[in-house]
């Protein structure tokens, strides 16, 4: 960045002054008079004493253009309370990725990354009203999560603007694995809510990724990290740029490569923690992951209603046509213990960015920025958890048992057998199942600057982005069920749902009816050749190929776009004695559009939402400069103000009511809304050294797709009422059941999509306070920050509610259960309202002291962030469910601490990152109202780590950074979450990492 020159008041050189870290408590300054661009990071200390840039020996006439977070005035809104975290600092952390970067905020609830996303009662799988996010369309995915209100909530921009969310994922976030890290020159981070600046998705806050720019010369980086566990990653990157008088160009590259986590090296290395908590719940052996020969099982309940599987299988060594006199049962033996060798995905990346600006006239400035990220990722799936599963029909020449042999254990007609194929595999007959992706993001932004004077400028700006996915999956499955069939020698016929129901494309529905064919023959055949063998113990059995099962059972190809025009007025409207008021205003148009399997299954096809909105933003000193009073040495207020409307259309049904299949003619249906979003801040400085900021705005975020519409239409059914404490059936006369403490009398449900949604909305408060001393106490900072966000209208199905409130509760909301004129219930309503609410409360203290000895500067640092709430209500006045202190939820607190030392061309920065006990209740449910399996719930120990890194400049070119993260190998507290002993949203599966970075300028 050019060095600016500016003439600065009082109330500048307050905010200029404060010596803090890279997370620095203040953005901007309110610009009292002429300032050509404020450098937000310049409120922020770097790591190091940064070298002035080659750009600098140039004077440019061109306006660097500079986007500020969370506001839309050019000089930035010092109301707005902001953490901002440079290149250096990013250096200073040691991390290798951006996911690796947001995971050091203690803000973040990082629920959403390469891991994480394999669990199954995850953000992106467990999703209640919407469609669930299939495991491609989550591979390689990762985002950020701001207080843990929900990965949408979280609005990443890239300069500024707004990109694509990730590839097919409706929800809207953006994946961070698209953004290199290498091309930062900044973070700005906003917790304060800005949908009176943005629009919609940012209840949570807004991270704002500034790419590097305006640089002359070239820096070449090379790093290489090694992890305990495996999980090493190798980058290589090149920045180069040129300025000149009225303009600058500059490029970016990167590639990188990440290898998978070994999970024996990390920990996992059984499927059987009973004995570590006593309790047989945490066997998570199964016999339904197989054997060789294959296994028959089923569950049972013991007198006291336990549950257990048990079952039959063959000895070991068996071969040929069994009979059902040779099969054993199960022992505890045969539950497999094996875990897969890797976890996460192999990756490979490749990015480019390219930034200009130029000056075309004495007013006309243009501009353009892009990005480009293409990512292959592959994860290998070696059938240790999951065997072929399949059905043999009665006659199939290896099946000895009868048509409903089973059915009264299994409720299967056939026979249902797990086969784990051990020595196919290692033989090398059968291929390991995979699943892979390669994916690619891409933005650019383009526009034209008229600038009428120093204060004032016209701005049309062009946006486009998009993400896309395409990747397929490996493994065993069976294609064939069986239905009931008096016709067949056998009775019963093949049959597979999505082949009969037409839900296939064309070539889809060619290759699945070719495996299905084969498929069907394998298990019904008399045919020792053609017939599959499950009850094989070698490869080399008698019996058809397994390869007859291995299929490529998954094929997504996914998008997500987003267009955006907007035409914006910056200036300034009237000198008062305090200074300038600064004023914004403008609208924009923006169309985004999302295209995946699951999206379709209820759009019926690819769909987009339109939105127009018109907004305004004006900060007014009051006080300031030579206007001041006793106690007020300044004080600016900020008003903004959206106006947001937003169209969407989608399928709400078929015409006729019939079966929906791809070529039904549809019903259509739009959903609209406008929705105005205000927002007020102040800054306040009662005397020199200490600061206030308050800020009070209105947030929403519109109805996703599927929560809007539905091919299937509307279905109505027959249902039950059961002991409805607002009717009394039996004094009706009207009872299908009267057991005294059970009745029930009849009722249609009704489905239906529910089109007439409305956005969730929130309002945020945030109220920080701000101490930097002067004279003896120079680089103290102390800054305290208190956060809350009350979200309404949230979404809520019968689904829902059942989980969260008890039936007397339920039955007594009139949206879901309406009632005649003697109080019974005419239908029940299988739809989504506007009902719930939740609510995020925090305070946040950090406290920093920067001085300076004859044997360098040091400057301690200490983050404490309590998190006081964290709950979900379903209806207003309804019991509330908190996630505080749990898995699926915030911390009760965190502590981040650093110490850095800098000293000539050194810089080294000790971090420290604590994690106090929470609960892990995986394993329980609520049903209800009430929580049930809380006898499995398990507290997990507090957790400690520390990272070191260092720089050292050795010549004006060259520059080593070393990184050691979680230096002393701590190993995380056991909690086991699907199977992995560890949780990976807190801790880092790879474990001790030690990286070394060379950078050579020129």
């Amino acid at each position: 960045m050019q060095r600016q020159h500016f003439r600065l008041s009082a109330l500048t050189l307050a905010l200029y002054g404060l010596s803090s870290m890279a997370m620095a408590a203040d953005d901007t300054d309110l610009k009292d008079i002429e300032v050509k661009a404020v450098a937000q990071s310049q409120t922020a200390q770097t790591s190091t004493p940064k070298k002035q840039k080659k750009s600098d020996d140039i004077t440019s006439e061109a306006v660097e253009r500079i986007e500020v977070t969370g506001s839309r005035l050019q000089h930035g809104n010092i109301t707005s309370r902001q953490m901002i975290i440079d290149a250096d600092e990013i250096k200073a952390r040691g991390v290798t990725s951006v996911e690796e970067l947001l995971r050091t905020l203690p803000q973040n609830l990082a629920t959403i990354g390469a891991i994480t996303n394999e669990r199954s009662r995850g953000e992106l799988n467990q999703r209640g009203n919407q469609a669930s996010v299939s495991p491609l369309g989550s591979l390689g995915v990762s985002a950020a999560n701001l207080g843990g209100i929900g990965a949408g909530q979280t609005l990443i921009l890239i300069n500024g603007r707004r990109i694509a969310g990730a590839a097919g994922i409706e929800d809207g976030f953006v994946n961070l694995n698209g953004i290199p890290l290498s091309a930062i020159e900044r973070v700005e981070i906003s917790l304060d809510g800005a949908s009176a600046i943005y629009g919609a998705d940012a209840m949570g806050g807004v991270i704002n990724f500034i790419l590097r720019s305006n640089f002359s010369g070239s820096t070449v980086s090379v790093q290489h990290e090694v992890s305990s566990n495996d999980a090493d990653n190798s980058r290589i990157s090149l920045f180069t740029g040129r300025t000149w008088t009225s303009g600058n160009v500059s490029l970016s590259l990167e590639h990188s490569k990440r290898d998978p986590v070994n999970n024996y090296k990390s920990g996992f290395r059984t499927l059987n923690y009973a004995d570590y908590y006593n309790d047989s719940a945490y066997d998570l052996r199964s016999y339904s992951n197989g054997s060789q020969p294959g296994l028959i099982t089923w569950g049972q309940y013991d007198a006291d209603w336990n549950y257990s599987e048990t079952g039959i299988t063959l000895p070991n060594g068996t071969d040929g046509v069994p009979s059902i006199g040779d099969f054993i049962p199960l022992t505890d033996a045969d539950k497999l213990d094996y875990v897969p060798k890797d976890a996460g995905p192999k990756t490979k990346s490749t990015s480019a960015t390219l930034n200009a600006e130029q000056k075309l006239t004495e007013h006309i400035s243009a501009f353009f920025n892009g990005l480009y990220t293409r990512s292959e990722y592959s994860r290998e799936l070696d059938y240790s958890t999951s065997a072929l599963n399949i059905e043999l029909a009665p006659g199939q020449y290896y099946n000895p048992f009868p048509l409903d042999y089973f059915y009264d254990r299994t409720y299967s007609s056939a026979t249902r057998v797990y086969y784990r194929p051990i020595d196919e595999v290692a033989t090398g007959v059968l291929p390991s199942g995979r699943i892979s992706s390669t994916q690619t993001a891409w933005n650019f932004n383009a526009g034209l600057s008229y600038e009428f004077n120093s204060d004032t400028k016209l701005d049309f700006i062009y946006s486009k982005s998009g993400s896309g996915s395409d990747g397929d999956q490996y493994s065993l499955s069976s294609l064939v069920s069986f239905l009931a069939d008096p016709n067949s020698p056998n009775g019963v016929a093949c049959y597979n749902g999505a082949l009969a129901e037409g839900s296939y494309t064309a070539s889809e529905a060619e290759y699945y009816q070719q495996i299905f064919d084969k498929q069907c023959e394998a298990v019904t055949s008399n045919d020792p050749n053609v017939a599959f063998n499950p009850w094989k113990s070698t490869a080399e059995s008698s019996g058809a190929s397994i390869m007859d099962f291995y299929v490529q059972n998954m094929v997504e190809n996914r998008s997500s776009s987003m267009d955006n025009y907007e035409l914006r007025l910056n200036g300034s409207a009237y000198e008062l004695p305090a200074g300038t008021i600064y004023y914004a205003l403008g609208g924009e148009w923006h169309d985004s559009g999302v295209s995946s399997k699951e999206v379709k299954n209820f759009t019926g096809g690819e769909i987009s939402r339109d939105m127009y909105a018109f907004f305004g933003e004006m900060t007014i000193p009051v006080f300031g400069k030579n206007f001041t009073v006793p106690g007020i040495n300044a004080l600016t207020l900020s008003l903004s103000a959206r106006r947001d409307i937003t169209k969407s259309k989608g399928a709400v049904g078929t015409v006729g009511g019939v079966t929906y299949e791809p070529g039904v003619e549809l019903v259509y249906a739009d959903n609209t809304f406008a929705r105005t979003t205000p927002s007020f801040g102040f800054y306040w400085e009662p005397v020199k050294d200490i600061n206030i900021r308050g800020k009070w705005t209105e947030g929403f975020k519109a109805p996703v797709y599927t929560s809007l519409f539905n091919v299937s239409g509307t279905h109505t059914y027959d249902t039950t009422i059961s002991n409805d404490p607002y009717y009394d059936c039996t004094a009706h006369n009207d009872c299908l059941y009267d057991y005294g403490t059970y009745k029930a009398y009849a009722a249609a449900s009704y489905l239906a999509p529910n089109p007439d949604l409305k956005p969730e909305t929130s309002t945020q408060e945030s109220l920080s306070v701000g101490w930097q001393p002067s004279g003896t106490l120079a680089g103290l900072n102390l800054t305290v920050s208190y956060h809350r966000t009350k979200r309404k209208n949230e979404y809520a199905d019968l689904s829902d509610l059942m989980e969260l409130v008890a039936s007397d509760q339920r039955l007594g909301l009139e949206q879901f259960y309406p009632r005649d004129e003697n109080g019974k219930v005419t239908e029940q309503r299988a739809m989504q309202f506007n009902i719930a609410g939740s609510e995020f409360e925090s305070m946040t203290y950090e406290l920093s002291y920067y001085f300076n000895t004859a044997y360098g500067s040091f400057e301690p640092k200490i983050t404490y962030l309590d998190n006081m709430t964290m709950e979900t209500q379903a209806f207003k006045g309804g019991d509330k469910v908190s996630r505080l202190g749990k898995i699926g939820g915030v911390d009760d607190y965190k502590i981040n601490g650093s110490l850095r030392y800098n000293y000539n061309d050194l810089t080294a920065t000790l971090y420290a990152y604590y994690l106090p006990k929470y609960l892990n209740n995986y394993l329980s449910y609520m049903s209800a109202g009430t929580v049930y399996g809380t006898e499995h719930d398990r507290e997990v120990d507090s957790y400690l780590w520390f990272d070191l890194t260092a720089s050292y400049q050795l010549t004006n070119s060259l520059r080593i950074n070393f990184a050691g993260r979680n230096i002393f190998d701590k190993k995380p507290p056991l909690a086991v979450v699907d199977q992995r002993p560890y949780d990976s949203s807190r801790y880092n599966a790879a474990g001790r990492t030690f990286s070394l970075e060379v950078q050579y300028e020129f």
